[in-house]
């Protein structure tokens, strides 16, 4: 008897067991998923005891508890028996990950008021993590409380809250509520922690004026872009901020895109087209210039030749992505030299036929978006060789003198080409913009 009014002072739990069942403890705790070893069966009153009756392994107690065969079990002092909920943790304060408890709906061990459960242990509150008067809020440690009007930001380390009072949002910021979390927020076009916000690189010159003078591909965001920021390539050489719209070195793409294509893009690293949207914004926030890099082959000998222009812009969707602005050429070999035909002229594809030949799609003949030239029309309409859209020896064409986006190789004149510089094999073409002021 004096050995169970001491165990009764200090509270334990006391487990009666055979000898033969020893071994079953441990399976019979498996058995009961929720917060590990806290979850119990369903309760019933313990055997009773006779006093003649000997135990074999220990003594009785008279602690209400659980039993299964001959055990019994109590709760620690810190907890109560009743039914297994969303109980909030030190780590989980608002207790939503123990909302997935297998257990949940049975009964167990569970904190008593006013504790969190903190591993195997309730403690109270102001002792679990860091505890915000202000909000009557506990956070974990690692996490950050930011005050409704952003004005003040805590965070909990190793149990300490530690307050900055003259938190404040950028002035292109706000302060808003984001996945569940309150902090300040950069604006769109804007990136940064809230408290600063840079804006976005706009093109590959604010890229390169940032120190990044390596070729790659950056993300950017156009003034007034309407949509997410998105990745384009730059060229860092002959100045530096060349945003590439265009690219071909290969076969393995199609250019004979509809015009939902060519306003969105396609294409992959080797071969692009950077989408009319994304060029009609490029080029209407500051003022540009083109440039042609072109390459070709004769036989076992390769070309080098380039073009630029002084002025490059693009209207809207609405005026059919018109090239409204092209400015003087300069450049070696003669490329681009007849570009100037395709100047204020509207886009055109297969499906889309803006170029005003009534007669001919010249899209559809040239097997390319572009901005076509209706400057052989009238001729064609009775000139069987114009018809057919086949290229004389010189590789020009009845319809426009400059198609960069043509068939790879192809065959009957459907092929990259470059009227004035003779360019019947082109093996590599790029076109690409940087602001001219």
């Amino acid at each position: 008897m004096e050995r169970k009014n001491f165990l009764q002072l200090f509270h334990l739990a006391l487990i009666l067991i055979d000898n033969t069942d020893a071994g079953k403890l441990c399976d019979f705790a498996a058995k009961f998923p929720c917060k590990g070893s806290h979850c119990l069966p369903p309760p019933f009153k313990s055997k009773t005891m006779q006093e003649s009756e000997e135990p074999t392994t220990t003594v009785t107690t008279e602690l209400q508890g659980t039993t299964l065969g001959s055990s019994i079990y109590t709760c620690p002092p810190s907890m109560i028996y009743g039914n297994c909920t969303c109980e909030a943790t030190c780590e989980d304060p608002k207790g939503e990950s123990a909302c997935y408890s297998t257990c949940l709906g049975s009964k167990g061990c569970i904190c008593k008021a006013g504790l969190m459960l903190n591993g195997s242990d309730c403690i109270s509150a102001s002792s679990c993590s860091c505890f915000v008067t202000e909000a009557n809020l506990v956070i974990s440690n690692g996490k950050t409380y930011v005050n409704d009007n952003c004005t003040q930001k805590c965070s909990c380390s190793n149990n300490r809250l530690i307050c900055e009072y003259d938190y404040s949002c950028s002035t292109n910021a706000v302060c808003d509520v984001q996945n569940e979390v309150r902090q300040c927020y950069c604006n769109e076009g804007y990136e940064g922690d809230g408290e600063t916000c840079e804006s976005w690189y706009t093109d590959c010159q604010d890229v390169y004026d940032a120190g990044y003078s390596q070729d790659g591909v950056y993300t950017i965001m156009p003034t007034g872009w309407p949509g997410l920021p998105f990745n384009v390539s730059c060229k860092m050489e002959n100045g530096g901020g060349w945003t590439v719209f265009q690219r071909r070195t290969d076969g393995s793409t199609s250019f004979y895109q509809n015009w939902t294509a060519y306003k969105d893009g396609f294409g992959d690293s080797r071969n692009f087209w950077l989408g009319n949207e994304k060029l009609h914004y490029l080029t209407n926030q500051r003022n540009y210039k083109l440039r042609f890099d072109i390459t070709t082959s004769n036989g076992n000998d390769e070309y080098a030749d380039y073009a630029e222009y002084t002025k490059f812009q693009i209207e809207s969707e609405s005026n059919n992505y018109t090239m409204n602005q092209l400015g003087l050429r300069s450049g070696t070999g003669g490329t681009g030299d007849y570009f100037f035909r395709n100047r204020r002229k509207p886009f055109s594809t297969h499906d889309r036929d803006n170029d005003a030949c009534g007669t001919f799609d010249c899209a559809e003949k040239h097997r390319s978006g572009w901005w076509h030239s209706n400057i052989w029309c009238s001729s064609c309409e009775s000139d069987s060789f114009c018809y057919y859209f086949h290229y004389n020896s010189s590789c020009n064409t009845m319809c426009t003198h400059e198609n960069l986006n043509g068939v790879y190789s192809g065959g009957n004149g459907e092929m990259i080409y470059s009227s004035r510089a003779l360019y019947c094999n082109v093996q590599y073409v790029e076109m690409k913009i940087r602001p001219s002021s």
